[in-house]
């Protein structure tokens, strides 16, 4: 059998690099692992949902030391001084700003008339405080983003750098308040 299983390893070698190889071996040690897991001779399977639980609440607690909680700042960022972003496309991308200070989050917000508004948030890496960069209404009868809003978006987003004239607020819902206000 072993000299069955040489012949076709050199007749039909692996062409899968290493770290594909080795997340398959370790896939399969994981599997052999659990100790519910039964296969079915037609090659189904299943498994004790408590014990994949325990798994997940036991890798959970493994790795919590790489989960970053939203609205807390961050500890092991240090952003760059000043970078100014050189412009690629168009020179209304340019930002004055560190641009390394800032992560962008995206809030809705269901209005009573049925329409969504779209908020487009910044949050700062340093302080963990929010500000709205652009907010746009989407009506109901628009089934999804139209393929302008992104575009439009990004630049609205650059101009609010640029401008430096952002009010940053503890929470995204008192940001997007605030942009509702000042309208």
């Amino acid at each position: 059998m072993t000299n069955l299983q040489r012949l076709a390893a050199w007749l039909f070698p692996e062409r899968r690099p290493e770290r594909e190889i080795a997340r398959e071996l370790e896939f399969i040690r994981a599997a052999n692992s659990l100790k519910t897991l039964s296969v079915t001779d037609r090659g189904g399977m299943s498994i004790d949902p408590e014990e994949l639980r325990d798994q997940i609440v036991a890798s959970r607690e493994q790795l919590k030391h790489l989960v970053h909680k939203p609205g807390a700042p961050s500890r092991s960022f240090t952003p760059a001084g000043d970078v100014q972003v050189e412009p690629e496309a168009s020179p209304a991308v340019v930002a004055a700003v560190s641009v390394m200070e800032c992560v962008e989050v995206v809030a809705w917000r269901r209005l009573q008339t049925g329409a969504a508004v779209r908020y487009v948030c910044l949050q700062s890496t340093s302080t963990g405080r929010f500000a709205v960069a652009s907010a746009s209404m989407l009506t109901g009868a628009i089934e999804s983003l139209p393929t302008w809003v992104d575009g439009n978006t990004n630049r609205q987003v650059a101009i609010a750098l640029q401008s430096g004239v952002l009010h940053w607020y503890a929470a995204v819902s008192e940001a997007m308040d605030a942009w509702d206000a000042e309208l």
